[in-house]
């Protein structure tokens, strides 16, 4: 294995750790991470689906209960998703994963030229489009 390709790789870490977009995602999942009315309700959700999927591995599931909670996961998921510091956890993640594939897509356009348009990579394998 090429040491100067673990090195690159390394470096690369280290700029995108250091990124607006991966600052602000870890800085959100911590506060996230330290809201106590947000955990209390991950921890109702967490419940909630233990209990659905308990009820369901059952011999018999009662399926009025599995509905009942089935609402219920439903309500407490809403109450999550319309928290304002889930809502930042959740545009701050999605910043960096737009980040990270266009950091994938220039990997793949240096790997793979033309793939990504239709051409030809080089690689045979798994193609039928030369005959």
């Amino acid at each position: 294995m090429s040491q100067a390709v673990i090195d690159k790789a390394k470096e690369l870490a280290k700029i995108i750790a250091q990124s607006p977009e991966y600052i602000s995602m870890r800085a959100t999942e911590d506060a996230a991470g330290q809201e106590v009315a947000l955990k209390k309700v991950f921890a109702q959700y967490d419940e909630l689906h233990r209990q659905i999927e308990e009820e369901t591995l059952k011999k018999e599931p009662d399926f009025d209960r599995i509905g009942e909670l089935t609402r219920e996961l439903e309500e407490v998921q809403s109450q999550i998703t319309a928290h304002p510091l889930y809502q930042a956890m959740s545009g701050a993640r999605k910043n960096f994963t737009a980040m990270m594939n266009q950091v994938n897509a220039e990997l793949s356009a240096v790997l793979n030229p033309g793939g990504s348009q239709g051409g030809c990579s080089g690689n045979c394998a798994g193609c039928a489009g030369c005959g």
